[in-house]
């Protein structure tokens, strides 16, 4: 059986709890049998690399940019784009595994399960499980994040809307089950509790240094570390004596200061680091785990909110007494009083009264306890039970239903229109008005479609040049081209006029001045003929002529497309039905933005659509074109006017859309929300410079330190 493990962190490069959790999965599974690979992003790599270690597991080392997406797309949608990359590659070399597991973080799984569910082949039949880790939406708030803010908002939204659509979810907690339902429906899911396995190994310790206090973990919000500080400091001020050793890194930012944890806890505990009381240590390797863990008397987990942290079994397998909060998935990690004690920081007291208890423990229940500990682990966490239970599950497991795609907010379908069309047909509509040069090229890219069964329909708007008039002649003379003239009523009336002409089962819009992929068309319409829910397909669009970007587009959903176009809406392909009924143009709109009106027209009426995440059309942009004489004044107007006639819709969504706005500027400063925005009239390289030079800065603590108090002075004027 090939079981492929998709993760951003594998050792020996990477530790944490993902990394150990890839770790000790890869090892479970290749030894019941199974052929393991694990995909890793590796930028060392220009494109992959295939290694074997000497357990069997095959590594597949790849580079994030191998798409050559860096100037389009930022880093962590960039990743997933590259993760569903080198597993299409794979495949296609290989053949297809039997399942495909993902981490939840970072969104690593949205492409993947995109192309599954819209019906590329190549994932077919695969079942992809995501195992819950650490969900960066629910996380950076604890953290106190601007959530909303790009890319971290776009970030969050990939990782729901890969939980929405995995076929199965693992969850080592019932804790972080909880919390992700607070987000994601999880009724009828097949979702288990499955504990994260790990091997012991080393042998406990048979000593302890006594009051030696622990924290083992990264200094941050969601940790617990300003709660921890504050009972320590408590204790000290009252006279306690014993210090509090902090192993782990310091360098995570705390948004609402603009400063990193550790310079904050400097600043803040300078005096009690002074007298020794509070003794920083820094992250360490996991070679060096023993070293700092081997004597402690008490290991301190204080997390508000943590999945299953591998430092409480790492703690207790060495026979070392965890004190942990109720306030994570820890709880589920020992019994109270038995291998391990818990406190509620919801309770006053609780935290000094347990630890009271802890440090007046005599020797030997020290030890007891310890042995209680180690026990524990070996008894719930080892491969043979999570082994067993995980394969169970596998075997048990029933894809979700491949005709209905998982979006994360769906509307209920509103669908009266009962038009009369020729099954199968698609009638491609092209509005046109003195666009001479350009229409045998847009005509030509539509003959050469691998969809065959089209009807070509040119609306001539009132064109007045006479070699415009001529083209028109010719091309009327071709089969499968039908031209009608019509008095100049401007691009709105002439694509409805078009769609009340067409005589197809789908409709298509296609600009004079544009062209399509050869499969863009037959690609569209399979995803359109598999999903009883998706009424309109996309793609990717690249700009040429005047500009040669690649406008990476998404698909469209709530929040984020109620305050900016995702999609290039002037050229979906619809279910003919659904567009008569909801996605008629609105003259109204004006400037240009019609078809975005009716996006969210069809999208209040739970028309939803999808974007086949590839390059399938190309957008013109010529000198003295609408894409060029658009205005702040017109965009002002035309989002009024659409925000006033789907009031009630955009009431269902105030706090979100109020959030993405006070984040990131008004919706069309922008275009990429995986992107950093600025609220600022920048160009897309500009953001893609700064992208990659606050990347930089991430990585070397001396220049992180120094962008932090500028921002802090330039925050306060």
């Amino acid at each position: 059986m090939k079981y492929w493990l998709l993760t951003t962190e594998y050792p020996p490069l990477h530790g944490g709890g993902i990394s150990t959790y890839c770790f000790f999965t890869a090892r479970m599974l290749a030894a019941d049998g199974m052929q393991v690979t694990v995909f890793i992003n590796d930028d060392s790599n220009s494109d992959f690399t295939i290694t074997s270690e000497t357990n069997g597991i095959r590594v597949v080392r790849f580079s994030s940019n191998r798409e050559g997406l860096q100037q389009s797309l930022g880093y962590t949608a960039r990743l997933s784009y590259a993760f569903a990359g080198i597993v299409k590659k794979i495949i296609l070399e290989e053949g297809k595994p039997d399942f495909i597991e993902a981490q939840d973080y970072l969104g690593i799984a949205y492409y993947i399960t995109q192309y599954k569910h819209i019906g590329y082949p190549f994932l077919s039949g695969i079942p992809i499980v995501l195992t819950i880790h650490s969900p960066a939406f629910i996380y950076l708030a604890y953290n106190r994040v601007p959530t909303y803010r790009f890319p971290d908002f776009w970030t969050g939204e990939m990782e729901k809307q890969s939980i929405a659509a995995a076929d199965a979810l693992i969850f080592p907690t019932a804790y972080m089950m909880d919390e992700v339902s607070k987000h994601i429906p999880l009724a009828g899911r097949q979702a288990a509790l499955i504990a994260n396995p790990y091997a012991a190994g080393v042998q406990p310790a048979t000593s302890f240094k006594r009051n030696k206090i622990i924290y083992y973990g990264k200094l941050s919000a969601q940790k617990g570390s300003f709660e921890l500080l504050a009972y320590c400091k408590e204790l000290w001020d009252k006279g306690f004596p014993h210090p509090l050793h902090i192993i782990g890194g310091t360098d995570i930012v705390f948004y609402p200061e603009m400063k990193t944890m550790g310079q904050l806890v400097k600043e803040q505990y300078a005096a009690y680091i002074e007298k020794g009381l509070l003794q920083l240590h820094g992250k360490i390797t996991p070679a060096q785990t023993d070293e700092y863990l081997e004597d402690a008397h008490v290991v301190i987990v204080p997390s508000i909110t943590d999945n299953l942290p591998y430092v409480v079994m790492e703690a207790m397998s060495r026979g070392r007494i965890v004190l942990a909060s109720v306030q994570g998935g820890q709880r589920e990690m020992m019994e109270d009083g038995h291998s391990g004690f818990l406190f509620d920081h919801n309770e006053p007291g609780s935290f000094d009264r347990q630890l009271d208890t802890i440090l007046a423990l005599h020797d030997d229940q020290v030890e007891q306890i310890g042995r209680n500990a180690r026990a524990w682990v070996e008894k719930f966490y080892d491969f043979n039970t999570i082994g067993q239970k995980k394969m169970q599950f596998l075997e048990q497991l029933i894809p979700l239903p491949q005709n209905h795609f998982p979006f994360l907010y769906q509307e209920k379908i509103q669908l009266s229109a009962n038009a009369v069309f020729e099954p199968g047909l698609l009638s491609v509509v092209i509005p046109f008005y003195n666009m001479a040069p350009y229409i045998e090229t847009c005509v030509n890219a539509v003959t050469s479609s691998t969809y065959k069964n089209i009807e070509i329909l040119i609306v001539n708007d009132g064109s007045t040049d006479r070699q415009s008039v001529e083209k028109l002649q010719l091309l009327a003379q071709q089969e499968h081209i039908v031209v009608v003239d019509r008095p100049n009523n401007g691009l709105a009336l002439t694509r409805n006029f078009g769609a009340a002409a067409a005589r197809g089962e789908y409709l298509a819009f296609l600009d004079a001045d544009d062209r399509v992929s050869p499969d863009y068309y037959e690609k569209a319409i399979n995803a359109l003929k598999k999903n009883d829910n998706v009424f309109f397909a996309g793609a990717w669009v690249q700009y040429f002529e005047n500009s040669h970007e690649l406008w990476p587009t998404f698909t469209p959903q709530p929040p984020y497309a109620l305050v900016h176009n995702p999609v290039n809406s002037s050229g979906l392909v619809y279910k003919k039905n659904a567009f008569l009924a909801a996605g008629l143009n609105d003259k109204n709109t004006g400037y240009g933005l019609e078809d975005y009106e009716s996006l969210i027209h069809m999208l209040s009426k739970g028309l939803n659509g999808v974007i086949l995440p590839e390059i399938l059309f190309w957008y013109r942009v010529r000198t003295g074109s609408m894409f060029r004489d658009i205005t702040r004044e017109k965009l002002l107007y035309s989002n009024k006017y659409i925000a006033e006639k789907h009031a009630a819709y955009y009431a269902s969504f105030t706090v979100p859309v109020i959030n993405l706005l006070n984040a990131n500027g008004p919706g069309y400063f922008y275009d990429n929300p995986t992107l950093e925005t600025k609220v600022t009239v920048t160009s897309k390289s500009e953001n893609i410079y700064l992208a990659k030079l606050k990347s930089i800065v991430k990585k070397n603590e001396p220049l992180k330190r120094l962008a932090l108090q500028i921002l802090k002075i330039k925050n306060k004027r």
